[in-house]
């Protein structure tokens, strides 16, 4: 059975994308790579009568062809960066349609997880990307978390990112200094990959290893 690995990050071949798929690839086995930006999909619309009976979602659309790997496969990888301290919508989107497999029988009870993230903030502050309720109810045999503390900001590409005061996660991330932020150099080598960060890849080939015993 295979391992699926699913990405919820926006960004064309992301920090995400590609600690997902690396993951996948540690792990020795049969794997299919889902990137949620690709599938036009919607989230849960709570039509219990089209799913309780059957286990499955009856909404068809780019997604439900992936429903029964997911349902049928040995573990599951699924990543998302941090957006507004949580999960991206498309991710927390994807989950809300793993309802259909929660009802008499949860066809997913206790299925091996690692979840992937990445952000600015640190290591003990992105606990909770993956601790909304939705996901929690699965129950899933969570294998454990490899984050990425990235400086990618999108503040780098938005065309305001040495001005914006407000949100901005730049301005976070320099201390709320004005004159630092007034000074930052916006220029792409401020991009970092996770390819750059060896404690990350030791991360990704531990639980690839431990993915591999399944």
């Amino acid at each position: 059975m295979a391992i699926i690995g699913i990405s919820g990050s926006p960004t064309p071949n992301s920090n995400v994308d590609r600690m997902v798929q690396m993951l996948l690839h540690e792990s020795g086995k049969e794997t299919k790579f889902v990137k949620l930006s690709k599938l036009n999909f919607f989230p849960c619309r709570g039509c219990a009568h089209l799913c309780a009976a059957t286990a499955m979602c009856g909404q068809k659309d780019d997604l439900h062809p992936f429903l029964a790997d997911i349902r049928d496969a040995e573990a599951l990888v699924i990543g998302s960066p941090r957006h507004h301290g949580t999960m991206t919508a498309s991710t927390y989107s994807f989950f809300s349609r793993l309802w259909c497999f929660l009802h008499d029988n949860c066809v997913i009870y206790h299925k091996p997880v690692v979840f992937v993230s990445s952000g600015l903030c640190d290591k003990e502050h992105a606990r909770g990307t993956f601790g909304a309720s939705l996901v929690q109810e699965h129950e899933f045999n969570v294998l454990g978390e490899v984050y990425y503390q990235s400086f990618n900001p999108p503040c780098i590409k938005c065309g305001k990112g040495n001005t914006c005061m407000n949100h901005g996660g730049l301005w976070n991330l320099l201390g709320r200094n004005e004159e630092a932020l007034r000074n930052y150099d916006l220029s792409a080598h401020h991009f970092t990959q996770f390819e750059e960060d060896q404690e990350t890849i030791d991360e990704i080939i531990r639980y690839g290893k431990i993915l591999s015993t399944l």
